[in-house]
């Protein structure tokens, strides 16, 4: 998957997560490269999540915690630039 491929997969995941601001999401990933970025990694960290929840011993790994607190984190700094953007 390449870099473009993440960063549209990260945004239509941010667009679920926010509903109502994907316009402002697109405006955002299409003026700003620090904004792409942070999509990328917010796919690259779900997809992360997705494949830890996948195996079967997901209730023994403690990662699966780390990547809810950093999808969480990822989240807040989207809701930031939206913030900043006056969608929030």
């Amino acid at each position: 998957m390449s870099d473009a491929d993440i960063a549209r997969t990260g945004l239509a995941q941010a667009a679920a997560h926010f509903p109502g601001a994907e316009p402002t999401l697109r405006r955002l990933a299409l003026s700003q490269p620090k904004f792409r970025d942070l999509c990328e990694e917010y796919a690259l960290a779900r997809r992360s999540l997705a494949g830890l929840e996948a195996l079967p011993d997901a209730a023994e790994r403690s990662e699966i915690g780390d990547y809810h607190t950093v999808i969480a984190e990822l989240e807040i700094e989207i809701g930031r630039y939206l913030a900043e953007a006056g969608e929030g």
